[in-house]
């Protein structure tokens, strides 16, 4: 059964592979590094709510956070990035 997973997953990453390679004589430099960022956006889109969903499915009697606990994190960390940002500002003022 393992092999078989193996197998199908070797076989999907090659997919990707060869259209990756087949659509890079039809595009310049830019452009494949704008579709190449905006393709792994979307990854990163998806891998993220995965996660983030696989969390909430595991989670759901444990010690998840609550919207409440997230909020807090999200504050949290929006002030340090801001006064790294005011930092920066007054080193080159």
């Amino acid at each position: 059964m393992n092999e078989k997973l193996n197998e199908q997953a070797s076989a999907f990453t090659i997919t990707a592979v060869v259209v990756g390679f087949l659509m890079i004589p039809n595009l310049d430099a830019k452009q494949q590094n704008d579709l190449g960022n905006w393709l792994m956006l979307v990854g990163q889109v998806l891998c993220t709510n995965a996660a983030r969903i696989a969390i909430l499915k595991t989670n759901k009697t444990s010690n998840s956070l609550s919207n409440q606990d997230l909020i807090c994190l999200f504050e949290e960390t929006i002030k340090a990035m801001q006064q790294e940002i005011d930092e920066l500002k007054n080193k080159t003022t």
